[in-house]
């Protein structure tokens, strides 16, 4: 099968077989026909099309590694530099576009973090993980599929390990091995776009102990698995998409995202599509190889965000003429800054990464986590830009029905009138309203803190690859505690002006 269109992927959607999905109560049915989940259906269907689009084709295409075949650069794991820098570009461009997640990037991360970490797996224990993962790949590349990775455990009380939790539940687990495949239970909070994905990769949420062995797994589940259950997560606009023809005025943009409980309730994986099993020693190498790529695009995708909200405050301004005075100038400017500072951290990420033994390019986890943490508190921190400018309208302008079609329209456009030529009353609310979105009722907000791991996450993470030992080292020789001038250059030659970075810290011992 060549690479999907929209229209493609619906039908594929369509085709799968019921699913157990609830939303305020009342079971979705059809999840693609769903007021709630319009703007989702219009992302991903844009994503799928966009690959077919001339001047996005080149970003999104990429020829398979174990195929030859084109494929979806979702569907490839990072294998060289130039990957992990289209990678962000794409990511970046892409926030610019939708506003919001595409749903296919926590997928295409698990399938850059597997693919090296299955190779290791074997390596060192004899185990025939890599092969079978790039079996499985090679089936989502050739019939382009949608990929999420389900991650985040529900965790009970956070005090404890998954094996001393009261509800052994709390985490996903292994209840059951068989010689053709195992039994998993659990659930997964926070799932994007898993209700829009062909099949969820689960991914360990936290390096496992041997005690815990049983919650390192991981394995591939297609969406419509008997036995899974969804529970629809709520938005601040949930209220807004009644299936109204002003929804997307109202919303603020036609794109959006979604986020998901599943619940595994003692689901059958075949073999051929688990790819660790109580193989709880290489859960922090897993972790590690998927943060590197994750929070690399979580930069990206943050930086485009950013550039789109930008644009909008930029429309604000003019709407109401003051959008030349010098404070504003300097806000706007502070926000285009803040985009290219985490574009650049996570641009030079995957610049600064190393090639893996198994041919897999894996980004610089510090610079990967240092764009992580940066996109948890410099997006929130020119929200508060956008809220000013504003001035407080964006939240209680009234609906798009009543300025546009009822009977008080006449006087409401009277009077929310913009003061740029040419600007309709209408135009001043969807720009209003798409930068009320982003600041205030979407997920973006949300997940730029949480989307890829929280702020401490990150800072942890970082610290992990901090070298600063040779830090200090460089301190003592520049003040005279340690006289030797050439153990300094002799450190700062092993760098070169780069960031420290070890790929040792990857390596695991073979049994």
């Amino acid at each position: 099968m060549a690479l999907m269109t929209g229209e493609e992927y619906l039908k594929s959607i369509k085709a799968r077989k019921p699913m157990d999905i609830w939303f305020r109560g009342e079971k979705i049915t059809d999840p693609s026909g769903h007021p709630a989940l319009k703007p989702s259906l219009e992302t991903i269907m844009t994503i799928y099309d966009l690959g077919h689009h001339p001047k996005f084709r080149e970003m999104l295409v990429v020829k398979s590694h174990l195929t030859g075949k084109e494929c979806n650069l979702y569907t490839s794991p990072l294998m060289s530099r130039e990957d992990a820098m289209q990678k962000t570009r794409v990511a970046r461009s892409l926030a610019e576009v939708l506003g919001c997640c595409t749903f296919r990037c926590t997928g295409s991360e698990a399938i850059s973090g597997l693919y090296p970490l299955t190779y290791d797996m074997d390596k060192a224990l004899g185990t025939d993980y890599h092969e079978r993962f790039k079996k499985w790949l090679m089936n989502v590349q050739e019939k382009d599929l949608t990929i999420t990775a389900a991650l985040t455990d529900v965790k009970g009380d956070r005090k404890l390990k998954p094996e001393h939790q009261k509800d052994k539940d709390m985490y996903l687990r292994v209840v059951e091995k068989r010689d053709d495949g195992i039994v998993i239970r659990g659930a997964k909070i926070n799932q994007t776009g898993v209700l829009f994905g062909h099949e969820f990769v689960i991914v360990p949420t936290a390096a496992m102990t041997e005690e815990g062995k049983a919650y390192a797994v991981s394995c591939a589940v297609p969406a419509d698995t008997p036995g899974v259950s969804y529970a629809l997560g709520r938005t601040p606009f949930d209220q807004r998409m009644m299936g109204d023809e002003y929804d997307n005025i109202d919303i603020g943009k036609k794109y959006g995202d979604h986020q998901a409980t599943l619940i595994c309730d003692d689901i059958f994986v075949p073999n051929e599509r688990v790819f660790m099993c109580e193989e709880w020693e290489f859960t922090p190498l897993l972790i590690e190889f998927f943060t590197a790529v994750h929070r690399l695009t979580a930069g990206a995708c943050k930086s485009g965000g950013v550039s789109l909200l930008t644009g909008a405050t930029k429309v604000v301004a003019d709407s109401i003429n003051v959008g030349k005075i010098s404070h504003i100038r300097s806000k706007l400017a502070e926000m285009g800054i803040t985009a290219e500072t985490l574009y650049a951290l996570s641009l030079s990420a995957g610049v600064e990464g190393f090639k893996h033994e198994s041919g897999a390019w894996i980004p610089n986890s510090l610079l990967a986590h240092a764009a992580k943490y940066q996109a948890t508190i410099m997006p929130h921190n020119i929200v508060r830009y956008v809220r000013e400018i504003m001035s407080g309208t964006g939240e209680t302008f009234p609906a798009a029905r009543d300025l546009l079609d009822s009977g008080i329209s006449e006087k409401l456009r009277k009077y929310l009138a913009p003061a740029k030529e040419g600007m309709t009353p209408e135009d001043r609310l969807r720009v209003y309203r798409l930068a009320e979105n982003m600041a205030r009722g979407s997920n973006w907000s949300a997940m730029a803190i949480h989307g890829g791991g929280n702020t401490e996450a990150a800072r942890l993470m970082a610290y992990r690859h901090m070298n600063l030992d040779k830090l200090a080292k460089l301190a003592e020789v520049a003040c005279g505690i340690d006289d030797n001038d050439e153990l300094a250059a002799d450190l700062i030659s092993e760098r070169h002006g780069k960031i420290d970075w070890d790929p040792k810290i990857f390596k695991v011992k073979a049994k």
